[in-house]
């Protein structure tokens, strides 16, 4: 099966966090607009959500552990783009 590679950039800090797998690109959009939207005083996302976004990295095949990229990393989503009003 294929897993999409994501990894979000802390563009304050010009990194990439550890990239992390997921079965499809949308369950990765949707974890990082929950944790943009978690208010939490220790969560810099939902702090600093200009500062953040969301890459595709490439796939990873887990029947043969092939990688797969092409290309540069690909933003999926930005973190100002999915705050959520507290209304």
């Amino acid at each position: 099966m294929l897993q999409f590679i994501v990894s979000v950039k802390d563009r304050a800090a010009e990194t990439f966090t550890r990239p992390f797998f997921v079965p499809h690109r949308n369950v990765a959009v949707r974890d990082f607009t929950d944790e943009i939207n978690r208010a939490a005083a220790d969560n810099p996302l939902h702090k600093h959500p200009d500062d953040f976004d969301l890459y595709l990295l490439g796939q990873f095949d887990d029947s043969n552990g092939a990688f797969i990229r092409e290309g540069a990393a690909t933003v999926l989503v930005r973190g100002k783009d999915v705050v959520q009003s507290s209304v």
